[in-house]
């Protein structure tokens, strides 16, 4: 089976509400025969900032701290309160050969694991005897080169689990993503709050295990 070579370059943030932006996450074009897919895991976390400033203007224009009992002179009260926006993006790269495979993970080990537990039984990869204990999430991605500088990426999601009886992967067929992009073209693998059921659960458990707020990912493809 082909592998791929998978690199980790790096992690930025922006706070504030303007663009995305940060390191390039890496110049190395891709060798001949291969596509480089680059990941970012685009994170987006809300932050109050708050406190009171309380203070008083007194004979002469002089500033007096206002005591609990009142002060002499005009006294005001202000309430200063600040809303953040935090952007972190976590970028790596994976060297797909074209027509093999590469694993992408997104969660080693997911805090709960009674969703999985029930669709691996509806969709009859599991059968009722056998209880999932642990569970980590991953995606697959095949990439084929297409002429004109186009690339069809497929995208699997694949679980893997511990049981009392031992341990496995599933790839979730049902739920894979297959488009044709151009070289170089960014697509988004959805988010926690989209639509994709599979993969919100991906991404819900990436956001418990790392603590963070509404995530999406987005792969680009690129070939020589």
């Amino acid at each position: 089976m082909r592998r791929a070579v998978v690199v980790l370059v790096g992690a930025w943030f922006v706070v504030g509400g303007g663009e995305w932006a940060g390191a390039q996450t890496s110049l190395i074009p891709p060798p001949p025969g291969h596509v480089k897919v680059t990941v970012e895991f685009r994170q987006v976390s809300q932050s109050t900032q708050g406190g009171i400033t309380t203070q008083g203007t007194g004979p002469g224009g002089t500033i007096i701290q206002v005591e609990p009992k009142g002060v002499t002179g005009s006294a005001r009260v202000q309430i200063q309160e600040s809303q953040r926006t935090v952007r972190r993006s976590v970028g790596s790269f994976l060297l797909v050969q074209d027509g093999g495979e590469g694993h992408l993970t997104v969660a080693e080990q997911i805090p709960e694991v009674v969703w999985f537990q029930q669709y691996a039984l509806a969709h009859n990869y599991l059968t009722a005897v056998v209880i999932l204990r642990q569970v980590g999430t991953a995606l697959v991605v095949r990439p084929t080169i297409l002429p004109n500088k186009r690339i069809r990426l497929k995208i699997t999601p694949q679980i893997s689990y511990r049981s009392d009886d031992g341990s496995g992967t599933i790839e979730l067929v049902e739920a894979a993503t297959e488009v044709v992009v151009q070289s170089g073209q960014p697509i988004t693998l959805g988010g926690s709050g989209g639509s994709g059921e599979v993969l919100q659960q991906f991404l819900l458990g990436y956001e418990r295990v790392n603590r963070t707020g509404q995530v999406s990912i987005i792969l680009t493809g690129e070939a020589p």
